[in-house]
C-alpha cells in the first residue's frame, strides 16, 4: 500500500478517496477492518446501549498499538438486526434501523441512522388468581408490578413481572406457586395489554429437611445452620439465607435446595439438601502494594472444621513496612446460641511509624451476638503488653510525656450496623460503627483511659450509574491520670490513605519540632466521593476529605481542617476494585509534597 502511495504521489495523483458501498457489493477475497462506527438518530438509549447489542467493534483508543478488529459483512447485518430487536423489546415496535458503509483503504465505516418512532403503551394490566391463595395486595400492600398503565411497553419488564409475582406467592407459605403471562400488542394504535394468571397450590409449612451428600462432615451442622424451623410457614427467603450460610462454612463447593411432596400432607413441604464437600483446610498466600506499607506478603492457614462443630481454626502471618503481625485465631460459633459467636484471639505485632516503633503482644477474647441481620454487637477484653522504642525527645516534649512500656488491660465493645448490597463496592444503604474501650489500674493496666470511636458511611445511587458516597468520623478520649497514661498507639492520627488524601500517613495535625506527628486525642474527619463506571472494567471518581485532631480532650477541630481533593480511577475485579486516587493537599505539611499518589485494592469506605 506504500509503494502505491508513493507512485500516486509521483505521478501527482490523489491517494483513492473513500468510497460507499453495500455489504452485498464487498469483494469478497479482500480483508476488511472496522473503523469507525457512528450511530445517529438514538434519543432515548445511549450510543452504549446500542453498541452492546453489537459483536462488529471498533479497536478502542487506548489499544492504539493492537490490530484493528476484521469486519464481517454477515455479522454486521446480525448486528443491525440486533439493534432493531433491541427496540422492539424496549416498546419501540416502529424503529427502523439503515446504515451506510464507506471503504477507505479496507477500512469500513459504518453510519447507522436510526428513526425511532413512537413507543407502545401499557393500557392495562390483569392479575387473576386461580386458587386458595389471597390477591397480591393482600399479601403485601406495597408490592407493585414493573409495568403499569402508561408505561412504555418494556418485555424484560414483562418477564420479570412473572418472576415477581412467584417469589412473592412462594415468600408467603405457597411453595407451589406458578405463574402464566400473556400480552398482546398492537403496532397501529400502539397498545399493549398485559395479563397474569397466578395459579397458588396448596399454603404450606416447612416439613422435616434431610441432608444428602455429607461424607465427613456432620449433617447436624448443615441443619444447625437453616433459618427456618419445621412447622414453620413456607418462605422461599429462608431457603435462600439458609444456603448462604451453609456457603459461609466454607466446607462445601455446592450446596442445593429442592422442596419436596408429601403425599400424606399437600400442606407440608419436606426439604432436601443436597451437598458436596470439599478439603476443610485452606492454605494462602497473599502479595500486595499500597502507597504507605508499599509491599506486603502474608500466608494464612485456616482449618474450618476444627476438631468438628464448625470450630475454625486461623494462623495468619504478614509482613509490611508499616505493620507486621502473627496472628493466631479460633472461632467457636453457636456458642450460647445461633446468634453468638466467641473468638479467641493471639496475636505479636510490630508498628514503625515516623513518631514512634512498637512491638507488642496481646490476648484478646470477644464474644458477638447478631441481633438483626443488619445489627452485630461485640464484647472483649484487651490483655496487652506495649514496649516502644525510636523515640525523638522533641517528640515525647511536645506530647507531654510517654510511658515507654507497660500492660495494657481492659473492656472493649462495639456496635456494627450494616445494610449495604456489596461489601466490595456498595451502591446503597450505610455503614454505622460505635467502638468504646477502656482501661485501669483497677483492671491490671499501666495505663488510665478511655476510648470511643464512631464513624457512618452512606451510599446513595443517583442515576446514570453515579454513586455519592460520604463518610463522617468523630474521636474523643481521655486519661484518668497524665497524658502519658495513653498509649502512643492509641493516640488519633491522621492523613493518607483511608483517612484524608492529598496527605502522607499521619501528616495532619500539630507536628513537632522534628517534624513528627503528634497526633491527639479529639478526632473529625470526612469525605465526600462521586464514583461512577466510564469505560470497560474502568471506574472513575472525584473525592473531597477534610480532617484534623486536636491535642485537647472533647474539642472537635472543625475550625483547623485540612482538605485533600482529586479524582481517581479504578478497575473492577472479582476481588474488589483496584484503585489509584491522586491527592492534592489544600495546606502542604512542612517538607511533603503538593499532590500524593494512591495505590491499594478495595473501596476503602
Amino acid at each position: 500500500m506504500l509503494m502505491r502511495l508513493l507512485l500516486a504521489v509521483g505521478l501527482g495523483l490523489s491517494p483513492a478517496p473513500a468510497y460507499a458501498a453495500a455489504l452485498g457489493t464487498l469483494d469478497s477475497a479482500a480483508h476488511y477492518q472496522v473503523g469507525a462506527i457512528t450511530i445517529t438518530g438514538n434519543q432515548h438509549f445511549s450510543d452504549a446501549d446500542l453498541s452492546a447489542v453489537m459483536q462488529t467493534k471498533t479497536r478502542p483508543a487506548y489499544e492504539f498499538w493492537k490490530r484493528r478488529p476484521a469486519f464481517n459483512p454477515v455479522r454486521f447485518k446480525g448486528d443491525v438486526g440486533q439493534i432493531r430487536q433491541f427496540y422492539r423489546v424496549h416498546g419501540y415496535y416502529d424503529a427502523r434501523v439503515s446504515y451506510r458503509l464507506t471503504i477507505e483503504h479496507q477500512l469500513v465505516n459504518a453510519k447507522i441512522s436510526i428513526n425511532e418512532g413512537e413507543p407502545v403503551k401499557v393500557s392495562s394490566v390483569e392479575v387473576s388468581v386461580k386458587g386458595p391463595g389471597p390477591p397480591p395486595r393482600s399479601l403485601e400492600p406495597s408490592f407493585k408490578l414493573p409495568l403499569k398503565q402508561g408505561d412504555i411497553f418494556n418485555q424484560n419488564a414483562y418477564e420479570s413481572g412473572e418472576t415477581q409475582l412467584m417469589d412473592l406467592y412462594m415468600r408467603h407459605g405457597y411453595a407451589r406457586a406458578r405463574v402464566e403471562r400473556r400480552a398482546q400488542v398492537f403496532v397501529g394504535p400502539r397498545k399493549a395489554y398485559i395479563w397474569y394468571s397466578v395459579r397458588t397450590g396448596n399454603y404450606g409449612v416447612f416439613g422435616r429437611t434431610t441432608v444428602l451428600g455429607t461424607r465427613k462432615i456432620s449433617p447436624q451442622l448443615v441443619l444447625r445452620e437453616l433459618t427456618y424451623k419445621r412447622g414453620q410457614m413456607f418462605d422461599s427467603t429462608k431457603l435462600a439465607e439458609s444456603r448462604t450460610k451453609i456457603v459461609g462454612l466454607n466446607l462445601f463447593r455446592a450446596v442445593e435446595f429442592i422442596p419436596q411432596t408429601n403425599p400424606a400432607d399437600p400442606h407440608v413441604v419436606p426439604i432436601e439438601i443436597k451437598v458436596q464437600e470439599k478439603p476443610k483446610r485452606s492454605v494462602n498466600l497473599g502479595l500486595g502494594y499500597n502507597t504507605e506499607s508499599q509491599f506486603n506478603v502474608g500466608v494464612q492457614w485456616d482449618n474450618y472444621n476444627f476438631i468438628g462443630g464448625g470450630r475454625r481454626l486461623s494462623f495468619l502471618a504478614q509482613y509490611s513496612n508499616v505493620v507486621s503481625t502473627v496472628d493466631l485465631k479460633l472461632l467457636q460459633p453457636f456458642l450460647f446460641s445461633e446468634q453468638s459467636t466467641f473468638v479467641a484471639e493471639a496475636n505479636l505485632w510490630q508498628e514503625v511509624y515516623q513518631t514512634y516503633s512498637l512491638n507488642a503482644a496481646q490476648i484478646e477474647p470477644h464474644l458477638s451476638y447478631q441481633f438483626l441481620p443488619q445489627l452485630t454487637g461485640t464484647v472483649g477484653w484487651r490483655l496487652a503488653d506495649l514496649r516502644f522504642y525510636s523515640l525523638n525527645p522533641q517528640t515525647i516534649d511536645a506530647i507531654g510525656g510517654v510511658r515507654r512500656q507497660g500492660i495494657l488491660s481492659g473492656p472493649f465493645g462495639q456496635l456494627v450496623w450494616n445494610n449495604t448490597e456489596d461489601p466490595f463496592n456498595p451502591q446503597h444503604g450505610e455503614i454505622a460503627t460505635f467502638y468504646a474501650s477502656t482501661a485501669s489500674h483497677v483492671l491490671g493496666s499501666d495505663y488510665r483511659y478511655w476510648r470511643a470511636l464512631g464513624e457512618i458511611r452512606k451510599y446513595h445511587l443517583l442515576g446514570w450509574q453515579t454513586v455519592l458516597a460520604e463518610r463522617l468520623k468523630l474521636g474523643f478520649e481521655h486519661s484518668y491520670g497524665s497524658i502519658r497514661d495513653i498509649p502512643l498507639s492509641e493516640r488519633f492520627y491522621s492523613g493518607g490513605e483511608g483517612s484524608v488524601r492529598g496527605y502522607g500517613l499521619r501528616r495532619i495535625g500539630p507536628l513537632s519540632l522534628a517534624n513528627q506527628p503528634l497526633g491527639g486525642v479529639s478526632l473529625v474527619e470526612g469525605s465526600l466521593e462521586l464514583r461512577r463506571p466510564l469505560f470497560w472494567k474502568i471506574n472513575g471518581s472525584l473525592f473531597f476529605d477534610c480532617g484534623q485532631v486536636s491535642t485537647h480532650s472533647y474539642r472537635v477541630p472543625v475550625d483547623a481542617l485540612q482538605c485533600g481533593f482529586g479524582p481517581g480511577l479504578g478497575l473492577s475485579t472479582p476481588v474488589g476494585p483496584v484503585l489509584i486516587d491522586l491527592g492534592m493537599p489544600t495546606k502542604t505539611p512542612r517538607g511533603d509534597n503538593h499532590w500524593q499518589v494512591y495505590f491499594s485494592i478495595g473501596q476503602w469506605f
